[in-house]
C-alpha cells in the first residue's frame, strides 16, 4: 500500500487544515482580544453611564416625591403658618427618619431657614444655597448635588409648600456615601467613585478603601471622554462625569473583568484544539474508509434540505449502511417537509378564514424597505360583538369566514389581505396614491353593506376604517397599526366611514397605553367607584340633588386621576362599555336612596360616543323600570362639545329622553361652541354654568357679567341654571342673591363615596351661609 494513498491524503490533508484553523483561529483570538476587550470597555462605560444617570435622575424623583408627601401634610403646614418651631422641627425629624434623610430644614419665602434637624438652636440663618432656591422658584421646584455644613456631599431636593399658595420651602437632602456609590454600582455595572478634584480625595466610593489614594492622584486624568488609568496594578476605562458644582463622579470599569473571558476562552481553545486534533487523526483515518461517492451524494441531498429544498428525492442504491444511511435521509426529507409545511400554514394563515395573519403582513411590510410608500388600512366590523352574543360563535366564525372572503375580492392588483384578530382585518396596499387609497376605502365600504345570509339570518355588516401612510405615520408594523387603530377608532366614534391617521393628531401618552388591557379587567373586577357632589337649591337652602363622578381605584396606582383614564376611553370607544355600568349604578343607587326616603335627582355625564348610540334610550328606559324609578329622578349631563359631534342625532336622541320623562343638563356651557339658536331648541331642563366662569367672579368683571347674563339667558328659556365651582362663602352668595337656581361646589361639599354621602345628607342638620339647616 503507497504511504501516500487515498485514505492517508485525506487523512493528512484534514488533520493539516484542522491544524491551521485552529492555529488561525488562536491567532485571530489573542489578536482580536485587545480590540473588542477595548470596545467592549466603551460599550460597558457607555451603557453604564446612561444607566448611572437613569438611576440619579430616578433618586432625584423619589426625593421630590417623598418631599412633595410632607409638604402636603395638614399639621406641618398648620405648624408653618404658625411659626411652631417644635412641631416643625419634630415633623421633619420623623419623616426624615422614616426614609433616611440626613437634612431636613423649611425655608421661608425669603430665604431664611425656619427649622432645621441638623442646627435645630440656629433658627432665621440664611438658606446656604441660594442659587437652588432661585432654581425652585423658576421651576417651581430644583434639586442638585450639595456640600453642606457638615462637609459631606447631599441629594437635596427643594419643592414648595403650598397652602394652597406657597408658604415655604421644603429642603430635603440624603448623603452621598459610601453605600450610595455601592448601590449605584450594583445597579450600573461600574465602579462608582465621587470625588472632590479641588481637595484631592474620595468622598464616596464602591471601590475598596484601600483603591481611595489612587483613585484621589489619578481621578484629574479621567474628563469627560473616557480615559484610562491603573489602580494598584489593576486597569481600569473611567469617565468623568460633574456632579454638582464641587464633585465630580468617576464611573470605572474594570478591563481585567472583559480580558479574563478571552484568556478563558483562548485556554478552552488550546485544549480543544489539542483533543481535536488527536481525536481527529484517529477519526479522518477511520472515516476515509467509508467515505465513498454515495456519501458526497448525501452531503449534496443534505445541503439541499438545509436551504430548504426538498423536492429531490434521496436515491438508495444499495442495502449496506451507506444505503440504510440514504434510506433515513429519503425519510428525513419526506417528514421535514410534510413538517414545514404545516409549520408555514400555521405561522402565516390565519386557521379560520385562510387569511394571512398578521406575521405574515409584517414580513411584507419588512421586505418592503423603510422607504418604500405604502399604506396600512385597519378595519373593523362595527357592532360583531352583538352578533356574536345574540347568535353564537359559531355564527359569528361563519360570518368571519365570509367576511374575509368577500374583502378578498376587493384586493387590488400588489395588495395583501390579513385577519389580525377577532372582527379585525388589515390591507397593505403597494403603490397607490392617497386618492386611490382613499378611493379604496369608499368602495370597501359600500361592499360592506351588502346584506349576508348566515344559518338563515340576513346579517347587515358595517365596518369603519383607519388608514396609515408608510413611512410618513410610521416605519413598523406596530406604529402603522398603532396610528391606523386610532384613526379607525375615530371613525367609528364619528361614525364616518374612514379616517386617516394624519387627521387625528399624536398618539396616546405612554401611560395612557398602559391603561387600554386594565381598564377592561377594572370593570370585570369593580374597581370603577363612583362619588357623588350634592346639588343645592340656593334658595331653600335644600340639598335637591347630586352628580355621580367616576373614579377608578387602581391597586396599584392608587385613585387614578378621570382626566387621565376618562378622555381616553371616549377616544378608543371603551367609554360606551363603562357607561351601562355607571347609569346601572346610578340607577340603584338612587332607587336605595329614594327606599331610605331621600328624594333626590341624580346626575350622571354622557360622553358623544354614548349620545349618539341608537341603544342609550332603550338602556335608559330598562333601568328606570329595572328599579322602580320616576324618569325625573335621573338627569343626563351633556357637553355642548357632545353635542356638536352630530347635532340631529343628538337632538333626536334628547328628544326621545325628555319625551320619557328624563331629565337632560347641558354641561360646562360657555365653554363650549353651542350656538344660541341650537341650545333653544334643544327639550333640556337646565343650563350648569362652565366652573371657570364660577371661580373668578371675584376677580372679574367680565365673567360677573357673563354669569349674570347666562341666569337671565336660562331663565328666559324656562331653564333651571345651575353654578358648580362654588368655593366661596361669597360666591355662594352672589349666586342667591343673581337669581343662580342650583350650586356645586367644594363649599358645599367635596365628591364623596356613596355611603358617605348618606351620612353626610342625613347630618347636614348645621345651616349653610344664609339658610336655616339644610333638609331634604
Amino acid at each position: 500500500m503507497p504511504w501516500l494513498n487515498l485514505e492517508r491524503r485525506i487523512a493528512v490533508v484534514f488533520v493539516g487544515l484542522v491544524m491551521l484553523v485552529m492555529l488561525l483561529m488562536l491567532l485571530l483570538v489573542q489578536r482580536s482580544g485587545e480590540h473588542i476587550v477595548a470596545a467592549e470597555s466603551q460599550r460597558q462605560i457607555a451603557a453604564g453611564r446612561m444607566s448611572f444617570e437613569a438611576l440619579v435622575d430616578q433618586n432625584r424623583r423619589q426625593l421630590e416625591l417623598a418631599a412633595t408627601v410632607l409638604s402636603r401634610d395638614f399639621s406641618f403646614r398648620e405648624a408653618i403658618a404658625t411659626q411652631d418651631r417644635p412641631t416643625m422641627i419634630s415633623v421633619l425629624q420623623n419623616h426624615g427618619s422614616r426614609i433616611g434623610a440626613r437634612a431636613m430644614m423649611a425655608v421661608a419665602l425669603d430665604g431664611r431657614v425656619i427649622a432645621d434637624i441638623q442646627q435645630q438652636q440656629r433658627p432665621g440663618a440664611a438658606f446656604a444655597f441660594p442659587t437652588l432656591l432661585g432654581a425652585a422658584e423658576a421651576d417651581g421646584r430644583a434639586s442638585d448635588f450639595v456640600r453642606m455644613a457638615d462637609g459631606r456631599v447631599y441629594q437635596v431636593v427643594v419643592v414648595p409648600i403650598l397652602a394652597p399658595v406657597r408658604i415655604a420651602w421644603i429642603v430635603m437632602g440624603f448623603p452621598v456615601d459610601h453605600a450610595w456609590a455601592r448601590g449605584l454600582a450594583k445597579s450600573s455595572g461600574l465602579d462608582v467613585s465621587l470625588v472632590d478634584a479641588a481637595a484631592g480625595r474620595v468622598l464616596a466610593s464602591s471601590l475598596p478603601e484601600s483603591r481611595h489614594a489612587a483613585l484621589a492622584q489619578a481621578a484629574p486624568a479621567v474628563q469627560e471622554m473616557s480615559g484610562e488609568l491603573v489602580l494598584d496594578g489593576d486597569h481600569y476605562q473611567g469617565v468623568a462625569l460633574p456632579l454638582g458644582q464641587q464633585a465630580q463622579v468617576i464611573l470605572l470599569h474594570s478591563l481585567e473583568k472583559s480580558e479574563a473571558v478571552f484568556k478563558e476562552l483562548e485556554q478552552a481553545l488550546l485544549i480543544t484544539a489539542s483533543g481535536g486534533i488527536v481525536l481527529f487523526v484517529f477519526g479522518s483515518l477511520w472515516l476515509a474508509r467509508r467515505i465513498a461517492g454515495p456519501v458526497n451524494a448525501l452531503a449534496a441531498t443534505a445541503r439541499r434540505i438545509e436551504a430548504g429544498d426538498y423536492s429531490d428525492p434521496v436515491e438508495v442504491k444499495s442495502k449496506d449502511e451507506i444505503g440504510q444511511l440514504a434510506a433515513s435521509f429519503e425519510n428525513m426529507r419526506v417528514g421535514i417537509a410534510a413538517r414545514e409545511r404545516k409549520i408555514t400554514r400555521l405561522a402565516y394563515e390565519d386557521a379560520l378564514t385562510g387569511l394571512p395573519n398578521r406575521v405574515r403582513i409584517e414580513e411584507r411590510l419588512d421586505s418592503l424597505g423603510e422607504t418604500a410608500e405604502c399604506a396600512l388600512v385597519v378595519l373593523d366590523l362595527d357592532r360583531f360583538a352583538a352578533i356574536n352574543d345574540a347568535l353564537g360563535h359559531p355564527v359569528g366564525d361563519q360570518l368571519l369566514r365570509q367576511v374575509g372572503a368577500r374583502l378578498a375580492g376587493q384586493l387590488p392588483p400588489r395588495a395583501m389581505l390579513a385577519r389580525l384578530w377577532g372582527d379585525e382585518f388589515a390591507f397593505l396596499l403597494e403603490g397607490m396614491a392617497r386618492p386611490a387609497v382613499q378611493a379604496f376605502a369608499q368602495a370597501l365600504l359600500a361592499a360592506l353593506r351588502t346584506p349576508m345570509e348566515v344559518e338563515g339570518q340576513r346579517l347587515d355588516v358595517n365596518g369603519s376604517l383607519g388608514i396609515a401612510f408608510h413611512p410618513a405615520d410610521g416605519t413598523g408594523l406596530n406604529a402603522l397599526l398603532q396610528r391606523a387603530e386610532l384613526a379607525m377608532y375615530e371613525a367609528k366614534r364619528r361614525q364616518c366611514g374612514f379616517m386617516l391617521a394624519e387627521e387625528i393628531g399624536p398618539g396616546p401618552l405612554p401611560e395612557q397605553l398602559s391603561l387600554i388591557g386594565e381598564m377592561r379587567d377594572a370593570l370585570e373586577k369593580r374597581e370603577f367607584v363612583l362619588h357623588y357632589q350634592p346639588k343645592l337649591d340656593l334658595a331653600s337652602g335644600r340639598i335637591v340633588g347630586a352628580e355621580a363622578l367616576l373614579r377608578w381605584q387602581h391597586p396599584e396606582r392608587g385613585l387614578v386621576p378621570p382626566g387621565l383614564f376618562i378622555p381616553f376611553a371616549e377616544r378608543t370607544g371603551f367609554i360606551r362599555e363603562i357607561t351601562p355600568w355607571l347609569l346601572g349604578a346610578v340607577a340603584a343607587q338612587t332607587a336605595a336612596w329614594r327606599a331610605q326616603g331621600v328624594d333626590l335627582v341624580v346626575s350622571a355625564n354622557l360622553s358623544a360616543r354614548d349620545l349618539l348610540d341608537p341603544g342609550l334610550v332603550v338602556l335608559v328606559r330598562e333601568l328606570v323600570a329595572s328599579h322602580g324609578l320616576p324618569p325625573a329622578a335621573l338627569c343626563l349631563e351633556i357637553t355642548e362639545s357632545a353635542l356638536m359631534e352630530d347635532p340631529t342625532l343628538a337632538q333626536a336622541h334628547l328628544e326621545e329622553l325628555a319625551a320619557f320623562g328624563v331629565k337632560l343638563s347641558i354641561d360646562d356651557y360657555g365653554a363650549g361652541q353651542a350656538s344660541l339658536a341650537y341650545v333653544k331648541s334643544l327639550p333640556v331642563h337646565e343650563l350648569k354654568i362652565d366652573q371657570s366662569f364660577i371661580r373668578s367672579l371675584a376677580d372679574s368683571p367680565k365673567d360677573v357679567a357673563i354669569v349674570r347674563s347666562t341666569i337671565a339667558l336660562g331663565h328666559a328659556l324656562d331653564f333651571a341654571v345651575v353654578a358648580e365651582g362654588i368655593e366661596t362663602e361669597a360666591d355662594l352668595a352672589w349666586l342667591r342673591e343673581s337669581g343662580c337656581d342650583i350650586g356645586q361646589g367644594y363649599f358645599i361639599a367635596r365628591p364623596m363615596a356613596a355611603a358617605a354621602f348618606g351620612d353626610w345628607v342625613a347630618a347636614s342638620a348645621s345651616p349653610l351661609p344664609g339658610h336655616e339647616p339644610a333638609s331634604i
